[in-house]
């Protein structure tokens, strides 16, 4: 694979291992509605952004209530769901490696910024990456012109840029802000739906050997 002097990673499902915790809080805010629930298989098949279209694929009425409230609903249930998360399995090791490597890396998420930066804290990873960015609204929204004031504000070259997320929107962020992308299968979308973007690792392990070989 091309050598990149830039990572950018996106957060929930690459290097926060929350699908689970996802489907859980989805399940859970469907069940209050008397909808249908999804299997694990079934939510990686169907997640998507916006997340307005994705609520309504599963059966949430946006004409009975906002968007606002379904997502001040998930924020709170997600919370329920997400004592004991954690980093996806080679996370740690990976960011060390690139590091060491003396490639510089960012984050960016859906997430809003304060609570992403206060859990980068929390798991004690904060020193690997040159910047932080998340979201200024809890909607999951503008994570392409977000990349693109990141982009403008560091000085990134797109050309030297891979942007590693878990979902096809990670791969239509990347196309749009010019990075190359690396997909990976363990996290919010299925493998087969990935795979139709570019290319795939099922596992964190393989990034260091991909490109730093």
């Amino acid at each position: 694979m091309k050598q990149y002097k830039n990572i950018v990673w996106d957060w929930n499902g690459t290097l926060l291992d929350d699908k689970n915790t996802g489907v859980n809080t989805l399940n859970r805010m469907l069940e209050k509605r008397k909808l249908k629930t999804l299997s694990l298989e079934n939510y990686r098949d169907v997640f998507g952004f916006p997340v307005e279209d994705f609520y309504r694929r599963v059966g949430f009425d946006l004409q009975k209530e906002t968007l606002h409230d379904i997502s001040v609903d998930f924020v709170d249930t997600y919370d329920i769901f997400a004592e004991g998360i954690g980093l996806n399995p080679g996370v740690r090791e990976t960011l060390d490696a690139l590091q060491k490597a003396g490639i510089r890396q960012y984050i960016l998420s859906a997430l809003r910024e304060d609570l992403l930066s206060q859990m980068v804290k929390d798991f004690n990873i904060g020193p690997y990456f040159f910047q932080v960015c998340g979201s200024d609204n809890i909607y999951a929204a503008g994570k392409i012109e977000r990349g693109k004031r990141m982009v403008e504000k560091y000085g990134i070259c797109p050309e030297e840029t891979l942007m590693i997320g878990d979902t096809t929107h990670d791969a239509e962020v990347a196309e749009a802000l010019g990075f190359g992308k690396l997909l990976y299968t363990g996290g919010h979308n299925s493998e087969w739906r990935l795979l139709e973007k570019g290319d795939v690792i099922q596992g964190m392990e393989c990034i260091p050997d991909l490109l730093l070989n």
